[in-house]
């Protein structure tokens, strides 16, 4: 008898657990989502996590309980931001086995186009830990730019060889490709007041993404039926 009253005591339980364990999930991600705005905003530095936890309106305690302190708030928000990035690109990959790298390079190239208008603050917190050494940075390097870095050099060396990219070193033409895509998306005040338009309408993405990849591929690689 004493068995079963536990069973279903468990069983009454668990609607609960669940709820709570979903609850603290989006606790997280709105902690971050607020973290993300703060650190692209004022740099590792100047971010304050109290700052942080009134912008996610949780309790400060929270940001303690959640990530250890502002450290390991950051590194959790960098890999939120990068993991879905890296995951986009991977899903990208795993569904174009056996098409060719410029094709490859192509459609990666213009999801980070899109990304970037979706996700701005990736590329702000980004330029915050890359401007100087610092420890941000070397634990960043190690865990997330060179894995994403090696992936994209692989695809340049294969369109090139095609004759569809342009020549220089992969690396650099890569970080090239970076800085037109995502500047104009980081001085997006300055350019809606000089344009007459927001650079993330979807039209101006569109129109964007044509003219970053039109500038780095010399010839369009075949996209059908991607």
């Amino acid at each position: 008898m004493s068995i079963a009253l536990d069973a279903a005591t468990e069983k009454a339980r668990a609607p609960r657990k669940r709820r709570e364990q979903k609850r603290a999930v989006e606790t997280r991600e709105r902690i971050i989502r607020a973290a993300g705005a703060e650190f692209a905003a004022k740099g590792f530095d100047g971010a304050a996590t109290r700052s942080i936890a009134a912008a996610a309106g949780v309790q400060h305690t929270l940001v303690t309980y959640h990530f250890g302190g502002k450290e390991g708030l950051w590194q959790e928000t960098l890999r939120f931001y990068s993991h879905e990035r890296f995951e986009q690109l991977q899903s990208r990959l795993d569904g174009l086995r056996g098409v060719g790298a410029a094709t490859k390079l192509y459609l990666y190239m213009d999801d980070f186009v899109r990304y970037s208008a979706e996700c701005p603050e990736f590329a702000w917190i980004m330029g915050n830990v890359a401007a100087k050494p610092n420890p941000q940075l070397e634990w960043l390097f190690e865990t997330q730019l060179s894995r994403g870095f090696s992936a994209v050099e692989t695809m340049i060396e294969g369109a090139q060889k095609t004759g569809h990219f342009v020549d220089g070193e992969p690396r650099y033409l890569y970080y090239l490709f970076i800085g037109t895509v995502t500047r104009i998306f980081m001085l997006s005040a300055e350019v809606e007041k000089m344009l007459g338009r927001s650079p993330f309408d979807p039209d101006f993405v569109a129109m964007h993404a044509k003219t970053c990849l039109g500038l780095f591929f010399r010839n369009q690689p075949s996209l059908e039926p991607y």
